[in-house]
């Protein structure tokens, strides 16, 4: 395994936070001053201990595990941690928690929150915890602080994590609050964006924001996919609106070999992503995924160009988010992989979507791009077996709209759909486009290009391609801007002919 957990070789001191106090008083030349400080920070109906912990992870230990201990005794009531590293040369340490309930990788029991680089400072108590991280009881015993460095300087870098520990009053429990699992039960095509990010992992938004701005884009979905934490999926029915279904989900973030994203999990399901490929973790984790009715994805397999490069075997997974932001070199690198799949016969679902994480406008935009799926209803069950299914196209904006269709005799199939193709039949594929003045549409095979089209400059276009004699495996199709940026992208209508 490539993520080994380490022993802190750290100092630790413990002390009563009455005691810091009585230590400051003597350097203080107002106990008024001292006094007002006191009130803000030490309720008078809460008691706390401070406990520090210090070490050094040196520059061979890059993403490895460190688990810090902390002792919580009976009747705390709160954890507040803060972490302090040096920063230079660019060094990263990722932080989470973990509970006594466990925390050793293979097991979630223990879970309690994860902020990654995002955060340096958390607290969590009964009723409310920052954003990242899961309120619920506080038990005693042995939690841990997993520290995960994802870049470090020659020089190593040096930790410390100073941890308050709140005993008063217990809050009343945390209510979870759920999306609804479905808006409506009406059949159409619908918009969403299948990856975004808030204030619960590395984004600059509430999960509040997101929903107003994923409304003002006409979005029908979205799906929630922090990194490695539940935490968001907790509360999004707080946040409800009578049009947007909101959909559980999890980007599993393993900086060492790649992210993928878990669509379609219920409100309480985390995923663990402490593996390497060299496990089979890899396989029980999508199986999980699938047990609840989701889909695994592939996301962004070539970005950034030194990390993050997908590393697990393909075969895993369900499909590739080829699109990802704004088009670029590397979103053609991940459009070529899914090709030369489809060629070897590997029928994955191609998606696309913002990876947003700060508010309009922004290089990652929420819904540009994003995935249009045909659906039985707008709902959770509906917008996945959609998914599942391959009925679904790309676009850049919620303006474009298409249809893609090809015929054999009476036989017609759309996006997703295979074309059953009878000896002596020949095929016609039909193309409409609305929402685009200029640029190329493109008709592609396993064998390349099989014809080109212009797009009309006013109102819609439609096209109509009669094909050779000769069957292709499937038919998918492009369309692009004058300039070469990818504008709309569909899944393919595959074909099933006497030949095969």
């Amino acid at each position: 395994m490539a993520l080994f957990p380490l022993r802190p070789t750290a100092s630790k001191l413990v002390l009563p936070l009455s005691r810091c106090w009585k230590r400051l008083a003597k350097h203080c030349r107002s106990w008024l001053v001292l006094l007002a400080l006191y009130s803000l920070t030490c309720p008078a109906t809460a008691q706390s201990t401070i406990v520090i912990q210090q070490g050094h992870v040196p520059a061979d230990s890059l993403f490895k595990l460190l688990y810090v201990p902390i002792e919580v005794p009976a009747g705390t009531t709160e954890i507040r941690v803060q972490e302090d590293y040096n920063h230079e040369g660019g060094n990263v340490l990722n932080m989470g928690i973990y509970g006594p309930a466990g925390y050793r990788p293979g097991t979630t029991a223990g879970f309690r929150g994860w902020s990654g680089g995002a955060k340096t400072t958390f607290f969590i108590n009964a009723q409310s915890a920052s954003t990242g991280y899961v309120p619920g009881p506080m038990s005693a015993g042995t939690w841990h602080v997993l520290l995960y460095p994802s870049t470090i300087a020659p020089a190593g870098i040096k930790w410390k994590l100073t941890v308050t520990l709140v005993a008063g009053p217990v809050a009343p429990a945390f209510v979870p609050a759920p999306a609804a699992a479905a808006i409506n039960n009406q059949p159409g095509w619908y918009h969403g964006d299948l990856h975004m990010h808030t204030l619960h992992s590395d984004g600059r938004r509430t999960p509040a924001e997101l929903v107003d701005e994923a409304v003002a884009q006409s979005l029908d979905f979205i799906v929630s996919t922090e990194h490695n934490t539940n935490s968001a999926n907790l509360s999004w029915g707080r946040y409800a609106r009578p049009n947007l279904l909101v959909i559980n989900g999890e980007e599993v973030t393993t900086t060492a070999f790649g992210h993928w994203n878990a669509l379609g999990l219920d409100a309480t399901t985390l995923l663990d992503w402490r593996y390497s490929p060299r496990d089979s973790t890899i396989v029980a984790s999508t199986a999980q995924v699938r047990a609840l009715g989701g889909l695994a994805i592939i996301n962004h397999p070539f970005f950034p160009d030194t990390v993050n490069r997908f590393q697990f075997g393909v075969r895993h997974f369900d499909g590739i988010e080829v699109w990802n932001g704004r088009w670029d070199a590397r979103n053609e690198q991940a459009l070529r992989w899914w090709d030369a799949l489809l060629r070897q016969g590997r029928p994955l679902l191609a998606i696309a979507a913002s990876d947003s994480h700060t508010a309009a406008p922004s290089p990652n935009q929420l819904g540009r791009p994003h995935t249009v799926v045909q659906a039985s209803s707008l709902s959770r069950a509906g917008i996945l077996r959609g998914l599942q299914a391959r009925r679904a196209y790309l676009v850049a904006d919620r303006q474009l709209n298409l249809t893609f269709t090809a015929r054999a005799g009476k036989a017609t199939a759309s996006i997703g759909d295979t074309l059953s193709v009878a000896a002596g039949q020949r095929i016609q594929a039909a193309f409409e486009l609305s929402g685009v003045s200029a640029g190329t549409i493109t008709l592609l095979s396993e064998n390349g290009v099989l014809a080109t089209s212009p797009v009309t400059p006013r109102g819609a276009t439609v096209v109509r391609w009669p094909l050779p004699p000769t069957f292709p495996r499937y038919l998918r199709v492009e369309v692009r801007s004058p300039q070469g940026t990818m504008l709309a992208l569909t899944n393919p209508i595959w074909i099933s002919s006497p030949s095969r």
